[in-house]
């Protein structure tokens, strides 16, 4: 038998750190303003600049993103002694933006933005934002269309969520940092779809629950952002729609429906007696 000295042991997990910059290292941002006055004269309602004057002055400056600049200007402006974001690869900028943001976006790197190597100064323009709130290069929906060109169409169909009105945003359902769903989705209060977060009648919970809310959600049904049909079905016939589960069946108490009902066209929809097909506190069979 071995001995458990003779077992290789598990190498432990290191994190790295950049090393602490010396602070005479620093020149202050008064320095940078005296060759980068073009950005400087309008950095001054900038978020980050706020937050310089925060902790006794000592927050946020061009170094606080840059690095320490001492080098850089003893050297007469050499580009190669500071960090520049414009020749960083993305999980470089990332790593710097992560730095002091990471505490509210600490799902970015499972995130697809960052799969696909999507940095934050693809969504964001620091300097020169054309949206003051969160820095964004664009105005939602146009900076999400700029790489989601699929998804614009949909917004365009007779029936959609008004996204394009400006009513909603793509960020009211899906959140670009990452979250734990996939494509992105937030989760309502109680984790379940964020879709009923607005739309809360269905939300439940119910006595009889409809099982394809629950495990397949609310696009087994529904497209989410703009559908030819009303109430965004996937289907523009309702039987149909209901047809690709509930397959005809003599045993009412299975999913299916009695050979009693006649599914052809010219007869009502399911949905004229099964009214409450996301859940019901009265009906197994979701009836009124």
């Amino acid at each position: 038998m071995g001995h458990a000295k003779d077992a290789p042991k598990p190498q432990a997990l290191t994190a790295t750190h950049t090393p602490a910059a010396n602070p005479a290292d620093f020149v202050g941002s008064e320095m940078c303003d005296t060759c980068h006055a073009d950005i400087a004269k309008g950095f001054s309602s900038n978020p980050h600049s706020k937050i310089a004057s925060m902790h006794g002055d000592n927050g946020t400056t061009c170094e606080g993103c840059h690095g320490a600049g001492k080098a850089h200007v003893e050297s007469g402006g050499d580009v190669t002694k500071i960090f520049r974001f414009t020749k960083a690869t993305p999980k470089q900028i990332d790593e710097k933006c992560l730095t002091c943001h990471l505490g509210e976006h600490a799902s970015f790197e499972r995130s697809a933005h960052d799969e696909a190597n999507v940095s934050c100064l693809n969504c964001h323009g620091i300097h020169k934002p054309e949206e003051k709130a969160h820095l964004l290069k664009a105005s939602q929906p146009s900076l999400c269309y700029g790489c989601h060109t699929d998804v614009k169409p949909d917004f365009s169909m007779p029936f959609h969520h008004q996204v394009d009105e400006g009513s909603m945003s793509c960020s009211d359902c899906h959140n670009p940092h990452g979250t734990f769903e996939k494509k992105g989705l937030k989760s309502a209060a109680h984790q379940d779809a964020v879709c009923v977060k607005c739309h809360t009648e269905t939300a439940g919970p119910f006595v009889f629950e409809h099982p394809p809310v629950k495990t397949e959600g609310c696009t087994s049904c529904h497209s989410p952002h703009g559908s030819p049909n009303p109430r965004l079905l996937t289907r523009s016939n309702v039987n149909s729609l209901c047809l690709q589960c509930h397959i005809v069946s003599d045993n009412f108490s299975a999913p299916g429906i009695p050979t009693s009902h006649n599914q052809a066209a010219q007869y009502q929809a399911c949905t004229v007696c099964h009214t409450q097909v996301h859940g019901s506190n009265a009906s197994v069979f979701f009836l009124k």
